[in-house]
């Protein structure tokens, strides 16, 4: 088990939040919304420390769960955003997500190599809604993110990736009507750049069990996703089971895989103890 730092546990909750996105604010009133909330409470996430790794890590700490519902900022059910269009039926937002920082001592495959610092994707995500009903919808996104790594040494460029994926959510009928279940699934992409980050061996980090080994763009392996997510005026609890398989993907064969396989389980309860009483709608 491990404990991060401010920073980090302010990006733990856009892993939670944006991980198990679902348009869930459901509780309405003709009045509006608050344009701003804090809610506390506690989160967390078990992972492997990156998907072709056996070895894995808990992430267990207190977060504050920051909401903002600006016009062009925000931070709510659809994640951590600068939403720069929306009409009935697509938007274009700028988004994020996060990995956390690997101490090269805590993996054995990484034994001697440089750590990794904490990895921040952020970029453009076209979104497009194929259907609907009046309990559930279908989307396809379409998110285009850079990756910047931090470090010791600073920010780094690491490249993109590009993760196209159809999301389909249902509101469920049942205790006070906030719930909803979401399945997500779809194939990921990246450039060498930043396949290197976690499956590149460079000369100096060649040992008698580790030969060296350059990464090549493309396929990056797929991630299907299930979440379950509850929203009201007082409360927000979320979970949810991601599972990624790399098989195929275009690193496979590295000395720094030994499964294909990785299971991610997160978890986020929060009470929401301070909103704002200037009222929004949402847009």
């Amino acid at each position: 088990m491990k404990f991060f730092t401010i920073f980090q546990m302010f990006i733990l909750t856009v892993i939670l939040v944006v991980g198990a996105t679902a348009s869930a604010e459901t509780d309405k009133d003709e009045e509006g919304l608050p344009l701003w909330e804090l809610g506390l409470g506690l989160g967390a996430v078990h992972q492997s420390y990156y998907t072709g790794t056996k070895q894995s890590r808990v992430i267990l700490l207190p977060i504050p769960v920051p909401v903002y519902r600006g016009d062009i900022l925000k931070s709510d059910d659809d994640g951590v955003r600068a939403q720069l269009f929306k009409n009935k039926r697509a938007k274009l937002d700028i988004s994020m997500d996060f990995n956390a920082q690997i101490e090269s001592d805590d993996v054995d495959l990484r034994e001697g190599m440089d750590d990794i610092g904490n990895i921040v994707e952020f970029g453009p995500s076209f979104e497009v809604l194929l259907g609907e009903t009046d309990n559930s919808r279908l989307h396809l996104n379409l998110p285009l993110r850079a990756i910047v790594e931090i470090g010791e040494n600073g920010f780094d460029s690491r490249g993109f990736n590009f993760s196209p994926h159809l999301t389909y959510h249902r509101d469920l009928a049942f205790a006070d009507n906030s719930w909803i279940a979401g399945v997500s699934l779809g194939p990921q992409f990246g450039n060498s750049d930043y396949h290197d980050i976690y499956y590149g061996v460079g000369t100096a980090d060649v040992t008698s069990n580790r030969a060296a080994y350059s990464t090549a763009s493309g396929y990056s392996g797929s991630r299907l996703q299930l979440t379950l997510k509850s929203n009201n005026r007082k409360r927000l609890l979320l979970g949810f089971l991601r599972y990624e398989n790399i098989d195929g993907a275009t690193f496979d064969d590295s000395p720094m895989v030994e499964t294909n396989e990785n299971l991610v389980v997160g978890f986020l309860y929060s009470h929401y103890f301070f909103k704002s009483k200037q009222r929004v709608h949402r847009k």
